[in-house]
């Protein structure tokens, strides 16, 4: 079996629900500031639902398959209607199923994400809680490997990444998941050497190396690449994304004036547009300014899409209009700090 790309990681089915008839309240004793409550008891009516599929590895795989790319993902879910559904939508949208294994005792990941204008509150179901069940099978042969966020027992995982990195000079693009920054950065260091592409947001970023004060953006790009990944990526919602490839720090903004419905997957999107291009211009892990900056524009302007749509799969676009994107949007630079 050979691809181009192959996603690890979760599938979720995703329902977003819509309340019509709840006020959030400043609250000082949620870490936000904010708060929502109700009586127990109390029937909230909802304005709207909506069904989607969801988890970063599923987003992702969808987001390279309509980019062109034969893509697979590495997952498992229950024998149930969420692993249907999720299995439908996949194979609709020409994503490879055979790397999907089947444990018919466990329930299929699944969230409720609760949206008010303000903000949003996900609940969220893991079925799968082993994850050393995720492996890559021996005859399974692609040019990029992409890592999502995932929950406990990734030695496997890893052990069969570095060998495919190493035997076949693959390339690894990894989104460390909560538990993976909690632990840091040095708990990864053979995985971290061997990653072509390190994504993180600004947050994540911070807490992964553990700094004992908020380091400078250019400070906490050099000490993430130190680590051994080819090409550091950190975004910053609105503000955009900063890049390094241990020479040249790039730094591109958001696309303004955009209605943002909501912002799950965004990560997920711009993650998809930046290796899509990095695979198209055959990137081969050293520094390629031409390369990058043109990555970084097909980034921004996938998540800048998706965010206009419920759930991070509606608005992921082709190869066609990710280009017709970039060239209407003059202003979408990347600039070289």
């Amino acid at each position: 079996m050979k691809y181009d790309v192959v996603t690890i990681g979760d599938a979720f089915e995703d329902v977003f629900v819509f309340p019509s008839d709840l006020h959030v309240k400043r609250d000082r004793t949620f870490t936000g500031g904010y708060g929502v409550s109700f009586e127990l008891g109390e029937k909230i009516p909802l304005s709207e639902v909506e069904y989607e599929i969801g988890g970063s590895a599923c987003n992702a795989s969808v987001g390279f398959s309509r980019l062109g790319l034969s893509a697979s993902l590495i997952s498992i879910t229950g024998q149930d209607t969420p692993a249907e559904k999720i299995k439908s939508r996949l194979s609709s949208e020409s994503v490879d199923l055979s790397n999907i294994k089947l444990d018919k005792k466990m329930k299929t990941n699944f969230s409720t994400i609760f949206s008010l204008p303000e903000g949003r509150t996900i609940f969220t179901y893991h079925g799968l809680k082993d994850y050393s069940q995720l492996r890559i099978k021996k005859n399974l042969h692609s040019k990029w490997f992409f890592l999502a966020p995932f929950g406990d027992g990734t030695e496997e995982i890893e052990k069969d990444l570095i060998a495919k990195m190493s035997e076949e000079n693959s390339f690894l693009a990894w989104n460390p998941g909560t538990l993976q920054i909690k632990k840091g950065a040095s708990k990864f260091r053979n995985l971290l050497k061997n990653t072509s592409v390190l994504f993180l947001n600004k947050e994540e970023a911070i807490k992964f190396i553990d700094y004992p004060v908020r380091p400078r953006e250019e400070e906490m790009l050099k000490k993430l690449f130190s680590f051994g990944p080819k090409l550091v990526v950190v975004t910053n919602g609105k503000e955009g994304a900063k890049a390094y490839d241990g020479i040249m720090f790039y730094k591109i903004d958001s696309i303004k004036n955009i209605d943002v419905v909501d912002a799950t997957g965004a990560g997920d999107s711009f993650a998809v547009g930046v290796m899509a291009k990095l695979f198209s211009c055959q990137w081969s892990g050293q520094p390629d300014e031409k390369c990058i900056r043109e990555a970084l524009k097909w980034g921004i302007a996938n998540s800048a899409s998706v965010i206009k749509y419920v759930g991070g799969q509606k608005g992921l676009l082709t190869k066609t209009e990710i280009e017709k994107t970039v060239k209407d949007n003059p202003r979408l630079k990347v600039e070289i700090v």
